[in-house]
C-alpha cells in the first residue's frame, strides 16, 4: 500500500437542500460550483420518492429500485472524490416509513427532496480519484 498523508480540513458547509429538489443532484451540483474536490457528506431529512442502488456482487452490476413513498432520511452519509475530471458524489442513504421500516442503498439521481440538511466538511490534500477497478468492477478510488 502506497504511504497515506493525512488530510487536513477545509471550509466546512451546513445548507438546506429545497423541496422539489434530485438530491444527488443538489450534493454533486454544490461540491462542483464550490471546487469542493475531498470531502465528507452527511445529512437528515425527509424525501418525497428516492432511487437506490445495490450493488450485486455476482453480476458486477448496480440494481436500481424507486421507493414510491414518503420517507424520513435516517442518515445520508458519503464522500466526495474526483471522477472524469468534476466532483463526484458516492453518497448512502438509510430512510424510515411512518411505521418505523427502514430502506437503504446507493443514493442516485431520481431522489426528490422534501426537506434536506446537509453538512459537507472539505479535506485538503491529494484528492481522490475514482476509476474502474478490474476486479470488482466498481468505480473506486484507486
Amino acid at each position: 500500500m502506497a504511504e497515506q498523508k493525512p488530510y487536513l480540513t477545509g471550509r466546512t458547509y451546513i445548507f438546506r437542500i429545497q423541496k422539489g429538489k434530485d438530491l444527488m443532484e443538489a450534493l454533486t451540483d454544490f461540491c462542483h460550483d464550490n471546487q469542493i474536490k475531498c470531502g465528507i457528506i452527511n445529512g437528515i431529512g425527509a424525501l418525497e420518492n428516492a432511487t437506490l442502488s445495490s450493488y450485486d456482487q455476482a453480476k458486477k452490476k448496480y440494481d436500481k429500485r424507486v421507493v414510491a413513498k414518503p420517507m424520513e432520511m435516517v442518515s445520508l452519509m458519503g464522500n466526495v472524490s474526483i471522477m472524469d475530471n468534476r466532483a463526484n458524489v458516492r453518497a448512502d442513504v438509510v430512510l424510515a416509513d411512518d411505521e418505523g421500516n427502514m430502506d437503504g442503498g446507493q443514493l442516485t439521481a431520481g431522489t426528490k427532496v422534501f426537506v434536506a440538511e446537509v453538512y459537507i466538511q472539505e479535506l485538503v490534500g491529494e484528492p481522490k480519484v475514482r476509476k474502474q477497478d478490474k476486479v470488482t468492477k466498481l468505480n473506486i478510488w484507486i
